[in-house]
C-alpha cells in the first residue's frame, strides 16, 4: 500500500506540472499567434492615452507691483508688514515730512513776495499811465496855441521829449508787471512741487492686494538720488497664480494655447493642481547650447496654498484620448534586422520604389495643401533632389548597420528635420505656420511588426498618434485589437 501511495504521488506531480506548462503556454500565447521563440510580443488592446510635456516651473503671482519711494529721507512709519492686505491707496509707510513741510512753506513764502511785487509794479503802471497822460495834454496844449504861446522851437521840443521819455516808463512798467506777473507763476508752480513731494512722503498702495515683500525698517534712510529704492512687492490676487515654465524646443511645438496643464509642488506631494497654458513667449532662451522657450501658466490657488516662488514640476497636457487602440512603446520603436526583405522592397513610407515618384506625390500634396505657387513647387523639387539624391536612404542604411550607434528612427528623423529646414526656406510665415498647425495633429505613418497566426513575422503598414510613457495610439492603418505586435528581440536562453 505504501509503494502504491508513493507511486499515485508522483503522477499527480506530473500532471501538475503539465497542467501549468499548458496554462503558461496558453497565457503566453492567448492572442492566438503560434509560438515564435525569436521574439517577445504585446497585445494590441484599447484604453486611454495621454500625451505631456513635462518640465518644471516657479510659482509667480499674476501681478506683483514693487512699491518705492521718489524721495530720499528717513522711513518714520511703517503701516503694513508682510502678509499684510492692503487697498488700493492705503498708506503702507512714510517718510520724514518735516524737511518738505518746511520746503512747502518757504515755496508759500516766495509766492507770497511775489505776489506783493506784483501789485507794487501795478502800481507803478497806473502811475506811469496817468503821467503820460499829463505830458499828452502838456504837448498838444502847446502845439495848438503855436506862436501865441510864445514858446521858443527848443522849448517844444522839450516839452515833447518828455512826453515820450513818459511813454518810455509806461512801457518799462508794463514790463515790469509782465515780469512780476510771471514770477508769481513760478512761485506758485514750486509750491504745488513742494506740496507734491510732501505728498509723496507717504506711500500708498497702488493695487489691492498682499504685500509680499518689505524690504525697509522705521528709522531706515532710503536714497532716491538714482533711482527708485524698493519698499515693498505687493501681489495683486493670490487666489490666482501663474507658473513660467522652460519648454525645450523639442517640445514647444506641441504646447499650444489652453492645453491642459497638471503641477505638483514639494510643499504638498501628494496633491495636484491643475491650470491651463495661457501664452507660449515666442523669445527665446539659449543657455550652454540649449534653448527653451517660456510657457505662461494660469491656475487656480485654492486656500492660497501655493506661495510665490515655489518650483513646480509641471506635466503639460498636449494630447488626450480615453479609449483608442495602442500598442506598447517598444512595439513602435522595433524593426528587425532584415527588414527590408521583409518589406517586400518597401522604402518604409507605405510605398515601393520610384524616389522621384514619391517626391512628385510630395509636392502635388503640398501644393494642394498650403496653395503653392508654381515657382515655390519649382524650388522645393529642386531642393528635395539635392537634398534626398539617391533616394535619401543613406541614412537609413547607417540607422540598420550593425554596428551604428543610430535607432532605427534615427534615418526617418533626419529625413524629417532635412524635409522641414527645406520647406521653411521656400514657404512663406503664413503658409508655414499652417504646416506646422496642420503637421503637429497628422498621424505619422509607420511600419509595425506582428506574429500572424502561423508564427511568421509580417509588417503592418499603421498611422500613429499620440504617445504617453507607455504606449502608442494607433491612429489608423492595419492592426486590430489582440494582433501581436512584437515589442523585442528575444533574449538568448542559457
Amino acid at each position: 500500500m505504501s509503494a502504491l501511495r508513493s507511486n499515485w504521488r508522483w503522477i499527480a506531480m506530473g500532471a501538475a506540472l503539465v497542467i501549468a506548462a499548458g496554462f503558461l503556454f496558453l497565457r503566453e500565447h492567448a492572442d492566438g499567434a503560434a509560438p515564435n521563440r525569436d521574439y517577445e510580443t504585446a497585445g494590441a488592446d484599447r484604453g486611454p492615452i495621454s500625451q505631456t510635456v513635462a518640465t518644471s516651473g516657479s510659482v509667480r503671482p499674476l501681478v506683483t507691483v514693487q512699491v518705492g519711494s521718489q524721495l530720499s529721507g528717513q522711513v518714520a512709519e511703517l503701516f503694513a508688514d508682510f502678509n499684510s492686505e492692503v487697498a488700493a491707496g492705503d498708506l503702507i509707510a512714510r517718510i520724514d515730512p518735516q524737511t518738505f513741510q518746511t520746503r512747502v512753506e518757504a515755496a508759500r513764502a516766495e509766492k507770497s513776495v511775489a505776489s506783493a511785487s506784483l501789485m507794487a509794479r501795478r502800481a507803478d503802471l497806473r502811475r506811469a499811465e496817468a503821467f503820460v497822460t499829463q505830458r499828452k495834454s502838456d504837448l498838444e496844449r502847446y502845439e495848438g496855441l503855436g506862436e501865441e504861446a510864445g514858446l521858443a522851437e527848443v522849448e517844444l521840443d522839450a516839452i515833447r521829449a518828455q512826453y515820450q521819455a513818459a511813454v518810455a516808463d509806461l512801457d518799462a512798467a508794463r514790463a515790469q508787471v509782465e515780469n512780476a506777473a510771471a514770477t508769481v507763476i513760478q512761485r506758485e508752480a514750486a509750491v504745488v512741487q513742494a506740496e507734491v513731494d510732501l505728498g509723496r512722503t507717504e506711500i500708498r498702495s497702488p493695487i489691492d492686494g498682499v504685500v509680499i515683500s518689505r524690504s525697509v525698517d522705521v528709522g531706515q534712510t532710503v536714497a532716491a538720488s538714482l533711482s527708485a529704492p524698493i519698499l515693498f512687492e505687493i501681489a495683486q490676487d493670490l487666489s490666482q497664480i501663474q507658473l513660467e515654465a522652460d519648454v525645450n524646443e523639442a517640445d514647444i511645438g506641441a504646447v499650444s494655447k489652453g492645453d491642459p496643464v497638471s503641477f505638483t509642488v514639494d510643499a504638498y506631494p501628494a496633491r495636484s493642481f491643475t491650470g491651463s497654458v495661457a501664452i507660449v513667449r515666442l523669445a527665446p532662451t539659449e543657455l550652454q547650447n540649449v534653448v527653451t522657450y517660456t510657457v505662461i501658466i494660469h491656475a487656480d490657488n485654492p486656500g492660497r496654498l501655493l506661495y510665490p516662488g515655489m518650483t513646480a514640476t509641471v506635466e503639460i497636457i498636449t494630447g488626450q484620448r480615453a479609449d483608442s487602440l495602442r500598442i506598447p512603446n517598444a512595439a513602435a520603436r522595433f524593426e528587425p534586422e532584415n527588414a527590408a526583405a521583409l518589406k517586400g522592397g518597401d522604402n518604409g513610407d507605405g510605398r515601393r520604389g520610384g524616389g522621384q515618384g514619391r517626391q512628385g506625390g510630395r509636392i502635388a500634396a503640398l501644393a494642394e495643401q498650403l496653395d503653392l505657387s508654381d515657382a515655390q513647387q519649382n524650388d522645393l523639387q529642386t531642393k528635395m533632389q539635392e537634398a534626398f539624391a539617391g533616394g535619401g536612404s543613406g541614412t537609413r542604411r547607417a540607422a540598420g548597420r550593425p554596428g551604428s550607434n543610430a535607432g532605427p528612427d534615427a534615418g526617418q528623423g533626419q529625413r524629417r528635420k532635412k524635409m522641414d529646414a527645406i520647406l521653411k526656406s521656400v514657404l512663406t510665415d503664413d503658409q508655414w505656420q499652417k504646416y506646422q498647425t496642420e503637421q503637429k495633429d497628422r498621424p505619422q505613418p509607420k511600419t509595425i511588426w506582428v506574429l500572424n497566426a502561423n508564427g511568421d513575422i509580417e509588417p503592418r503598414r499603421v498611422r500613429l498618434g499620440i504617445a504617453d510613457g507607455s504606449y502608442t495610439e494607433i491612429a489608423g492603418g492595419n492592426l486590430k485589437e489582440g494582433d501581436a505586435v512584437i515589442v523585442r528581440k528575444a533574449s538568448p536562453r542559457s
